[in-house]
């Protein structure tokens, strides 16, 4: 027992005092409390869990139709990722824009910037939709000319049938990052659960109960694609949404809004390009080694990518918590909360891989892999499980956060020449040149993590990407 003025050997503090300590010293500055950053990355989380938990389920229900359907789905996505990339970062740009104007407090702004948000990136879409159109046919000859012809077909049905719909996507995708921007991010998660789970009862109908293949997936994303309109014009009704809104506002152009989205979504959407672009060569250079090959990759980079999702979602919703502290004029905050975030993240890295390694098996049972590609799926996963707590993170969080700061296009210029020189020429020398396959391409891919966890934590101990304006009003 402790005299008198001592301090006890355990703490007699409660636990969620201990917690909220903890949590305090570590997430809270004073642009922005670890509450508010937290009521920014859960629902972000959730989203990206169960988004990609569903994805899982329909790449497995398209995979049960057989191997060709399955490449034709993986190779159009890429190519279709490559043209969405677009509106990505046009809506990057748009999201960090918001969080400025939320970080000033200035609730006029605020409004305004959120639609200009959205109707920048429904612009974007409608584009986008335009190109895929009228080019869909030479880009899948050009690119994957070498594919076998059953694949090309059900590739060139799948990528327009889905085009179509794709502004939807805009306004919906565009509506969600507001929300998250603004601080209501439960009713962003409230929708992409109800709408990726009406999603995924629509495959299963079209897919596995009426076995439609291609055409039910393109009929399944359709539907799905137009009755998010309405659930998402229900949350935004039943939750009382700050974001209310007139539908003639979003005729209504803000030049000095818009060239501050595009300021910063711009060189987003351009790095994006050029990283989505070296997977649409790499798959380029993947078709000529056959369907199997094809298989190996895109599975192994899909399961790869699920042991990413908290991570992702923290790297996501890091534009705005850096666009919050800018727009409050707290640059050392950025500092103090991206090292902070980056323990996090390794943290959450070291247990998703733990969670696909336990799980490994079943997961290739639900692609339907076959037997003999299963060992090298392992190798390639093993490889990249190694790599990410620290060399993944230091080259995919720090860029969003110069991005978030207006430092865009030096993270743009650093990607280019890393991308097309290590990633698409390493893995053309070691997966083509020199007969290694999709081993020798995967490791290529590492090899570019390596470059990039070099380059951006040199930048980020200088001070030359804060001297932006992300705002110039």
């Amino acid at each position: 027992m402790a005299t008198l003025g001592e301090k006890p050997f355990f703490s007699r503090k409660p636990v969620g005092a201990r917690v909220d300590e903890f949590l305090t010293r570590h997430f809270t500055r004073p642009a922005i409390t670890w509450q508010q950053a937290f009521a920014i990355l859960l629902p972000l989380m959730a989203e990206h869990l169960f988004s990609n938990l569903f994805g899982l389920l329909n790449t497995a229900m398209i995979s049960a139709s057989g191997v060709t359907s399955l490449s034709a789905v993986s190779l159009v996505d890429t190519l279709n990722s490559f043209l969405y990339v677009l509106y990505t970062g046009i809506s990057t740009g748009a999201s960090v824009i918001v969080a400025n104007y939320r970080g000033r407090h200035d609730a006029e702004k605020l409004h305004e910037s959120s639609v200009q948000a959205v109707t920048s990136v429904t612009s974007f879409t409608i584009l986008t939709t335009m190109a895929i159109a009228l080019f869909n046919a030479p880009l899948l000859r050009l690119l994957f000319g070498a594919a076998e012809e059953e694949v090309m077909t059900k590739a060139r049905l799948y990528m327009l049938g889905t085009a179509l719909t794709l502004p939807i996507v805009g306004v919906t995708s565009s509506t969600c990052g507001v929300l998250r921007g603004i601080g209501e991010g439960k009713t962003s998660l409230g929708y992409t659960l109800v709408a990726t789970g009406k999603y995924v009862a629509l495959n299963v109908l079209f897919l596995r109960v009426l076995k439609l293949g291609i055409p039910g997936l393109i009929l399944s994303i359709s539907l799905s694609r137009v009755m998010d309109l309405g659930i998402l014009w229900l949350f935004l009704k039943r939750t009382h949404s700050k974001f209310i809104f007139r539908f003639r506002e979003f005729f209504r152009v803000n030049p000095a809004i818009v060239r501050s989205i595009l300021r910063v979504g711009l060189p987003c959407a351009a790095e994006s390009l050029f990283f989505t672009g070296g997977r649409v060569v790499t798959q380029a250079i993947i078709v000529p080694m056959g369907t199997y090959a094809i298989a190996t990759y895109n599975i192994s980079y899909s399961v790869m990518i699920l042991s990413q999702i908290l991570v992702s979602a923290v790297n996501t919703g890091m534009f705005t918590i850096t666009g919050i502290c800018i727009g409050s004029g707290r640059e050392q905050d950025v500092r103090e909360l991206t090292r902070s975030y980056f323990i996090l993240n390794t943290i959450l890295y070291t247990l998703g891989i733990g969670v696909i390694l336990l799980v490994f098996r079943g997961l290739v049972r639900f692609y339907h892999a076959p037997e003999e590609i299963i060992p090298t799926i392992f190798l390639c996963v093993m490889s990249s499980t190694i790599a990410q707590p620290v060399i993944h993170n230091f080259a995919f969080m720090l860029p969003n956060v110069f991005r978030a700061a207006g430092d865009g296009r030096f993270c743009t210029g650093a990607s280019l020449i890393v991308m097309w020189v290590f990633r698409v020429g390493g893995g053309w020398l070691l997966g083509a040149r020199l007969g290694m396959g999709v081993v020798g391409i995967w490791i290529a891919m590492l090899v570019d993590w390596v470059v990039r966890a070099c380059i951006f934590p040199v930048r980020m101990r200088g001070d030359r990407w804060l001297r932006h304006k992300v705002l110039k009003d």
